[in-house]
């Protein structure tokens, strides 16, 4: 389910650098291995969010300690 009451801008991490090799490509976009926010922490790439119908990301999907990095990338911390 799909929740309009929760903002994915919520879920989104504000990437600093990209770490590792390109491991696939999402249309024109390479995915990187890892990703370092802001702070220094690092996160792996898990996975690609779901969309419902109307284009809204489905963040009650995401696990603990998992983030949206655009389009939409879910890294999790390591």
């Amino acid at each position: 389910m799909v929740s309009r009451s929760m903002p994915h801008e919520y879920f989104v991490l504000d990437v600093a650098n990209h770490s590792g090799p390109v491991i696939a490509q999402l249309g024109d976009r390479s995915v990187r291995e890892a990703v370092i926010d802001r702070r220094g922490r690092r996160y792996r790439f898990v996975g690609i969010a779901r969309r419902d119908h109307g284009g809204r990301l489905d963040v009650t999907a995401l696990c603990q300690g998992e983030w949206i990095v655009s389009p939409d990338l879910i890294y999790r911390s390591a």
